[in-house]
């Protein structure tokens, strides 16, 4: 099974919203730290919590999935979405309940995320489309940092490569 990303963009702004939309896509699950927010911070960077209120108000339902901890989730409450965490990305479980949470099928749902190896991955293992955005911050933990470096190399494999 290749990890490559069937999107590779700079941000969640950036993502072409309008184009999933006529694709089918009806369900988005974001990753939060470091793709919605710095993940030493409790709260979404600018921008962000006005795109989500816009792609609900296009009709997309929109699910938080974290492997981060309920504390962390409850955070971002003021969003008022739908949230799961512990999800254990790259495994499925989440991204199904997710699904289930949206009322979504694969075929209707994207995954976005900043990490190749749990948010695209888990998208790559439950067969929905595939969104990767560059990490908010150099700031991660001690071994996202360690992943990151084996993702630069598979993304050079894969002929992504970084703007």
């Amino acid at each position: 099974m290749s990890l490559a990303p069937d999107y590779y963009l700079n941000s969640v702004l950036d993502i072409p919203y309008e184009r999933l939309w006529q694709q089918n896509i009806r369900g988005l699950i974001y990753d939060l730290d470091n793709t919605l927010a710095h993940f030493d911070r409790s709260n979404t960077v600018d921008g962000i919590q006005e795109m989500l209120v816009r792609l609900q108000k296009m009709g997309f339902a929109i699910c938080l999935l974290t492997n981060n901890t309920n504390g962390r989730l409850r955070l971002f409450s003021h969003l008022q979405l739908n949230g799961i965490a512990n999800a254990l990305k790259p495994m499925t479980r989440g991204v199904r309940q997710a699904m289930q949470l949206m009322g979504t099928t694969q075929a209707q749902t994207a995954i976005i995320g900043d990490q190749l190896f749990s948010d695209v991955w888990a998208g790559k293992n439950a067969g929905i489309t595939t969104i990767l955005v560059k990490p908010l911050t150099e700031k991660d933990f001690f071994f996202v940092k360690f992943k990151r470096l084996f993702e630069r190399w598979l993304l050079k494999r894969y002929g992504i490569h970084e703007a």
